[in-house]
């Protein structure tokens, strides 16, 4: 746990040199990542909403299952049409799906060309679906959820906050997170940038927006 005691010394550090806000933020960020849920808990709204990072992808969530990517979910909010819940993908821009890939790449507006089956059909149909701009969003129990299962995921981790700019009822902040899945384990790492919406008359946090960085501009190139 010797890289959990930098982080905490290194976070109490910069907690003591920063204003209030400053503070919160930091400590929000921190319960975050250590799925520290009742903490989070008691920081966000009853309307929160947490929007991961923008993507270019079908706006679908897949899983691989008997030889095919059985559609499980329809991005919320996103502009798909084509496909549903239920659908299986056989075959992406003439290559066989595997548990691996292939993977959606490109500039949005893209054509993807598709083998699918449509939900209680057995017939093979193609496709020309385009690339679109996604991003995911949940509430409040969705995202606790998620916050203790990925803490759980990782045997210690480090946040380094770089930057924090307030402005009105919005907060943005810069970090950088690393950690190991186990002791003596390889270390990851990311750099993320949020912008965090404060209710100022209850000073909960009502939104979180990660924003689109240069990895996933570069993805589309791939």
């Amino acid at each position: 746990m010797i890289l959990r005691f930098i982080s905490l010394v290194l976070l109490c550090s910069t907690i003591f040199a920063l204003p209030l806000k400053d503070q919160d933020i930091i400590e929000f960020i921190e319960a975050r990542y250590a799925g520290a849920d009742s903490v989070v808990y008691s920081m966000i709204s009853e309307d929160f909403i947490y929007y991961h990072t923008p993507d270019i992808g079908l706006g679908i969530s897949t899983e691989y299952q008997d030889g095919s990517l059985l559609i499980t979910q329809v991005v919320d909010d996103s502009s798909q049409t084509m496909l549903a819940a239920g659908d299986r993908i056989h075959e992406i821009n003439g290559k066989v799906v595997t548990p691996n890939g292939p993977q959606f790449h490109g500039k949005m507006g893209e054509q993807q060309i598709l083998i699918v089956t449509k939900k209680g059909d057995s017939s093979f149909v193609s496709m020309s679906v385009p690339l679109i701009q996604v991003q995911f969003s949940q509430n409040d129990s969705l995202f606790l959820n998620d916050i203790v299962a990925y803490a759980n995921s990782w045997h210690d981790f480090h946040v380094e906050i770089l930057d924090i700019i307030l402005e009105k009822e919005k907060i943005a902040v810069h970090y950088h997170w690393e950690g190991s899945r186990e002791e003596g384990g390889p270390v990851f790492h990311f750099f993320a940038m949020e912008m965090i919406y404060i209710d100022r008359k209850t000073d909960l946090i009502t939104k979180v927006e990660s924003l689109w960085s240069e990895m996933q501009f570069r993805d589309q190139f791939k």
